[in-house]
């Protein structure tokens, strides 16, 4: 299992929504957020690897949806999941904690997790973490 920060990815080819079939060669819509403060995307580059756009604010009223999304990728047949924070306004702990979680959980799975952000709060508060290493 590798974690660790890297630069935003070149843009990928399928996308898929939230609770939408994830397959290759498609694309969707992204899945609004009824409070408006946190956009998540599924973009399946290929069959092994899903990529998680998180765009916005990452805090404890919107951290669930984000953990809701992660938990069955973490334990499917993916081999990689890939979170992209790089447009991630605001991270608080409840938010850093899913982060966390999520790095446990493909520990014991054995999957791949990379995490990519931008410059700023949200790359200093991983790397306190210790999330940004790779394994």
């Amino acid at each position: 299992m590798s974690t660790f920060l890297e630069s935003p990815p070149a843009k990928h080819h399928a996308r898929t929504s939230p609770g939408r079939p994830q397959a290759t060669g498609t694309a969707s819509v992204r899945s609004p957020d009824p409070g408006g403060s946190l956009r998540l995307t599924v973009i399946r580059p290929d069959p092994a690897t899903a990529v998680i756009e998180v765009g916005g604010e990452l805090v404890a009223a919107t951290a669930p949806r984000l953990a809701h999304l992660l938990g069955p990728r973490l334990t499917s047949a993916l081999r990689t999941v890939v979170i992209d924070l790089s447009a991630v306004t605001s991270l608080d702990t409840i938010g850093l904690g899913v982060l966390v979680h999520a790095w446990h959980q493909a520990a014991v799975t054995g999957r791949a997790l990379k995490l990519v952000t931008g410059p700023g709060g949200v790359k200093r508060a991983l790397e306190n973490a210790g999330l940004d290493t790779r394994a």
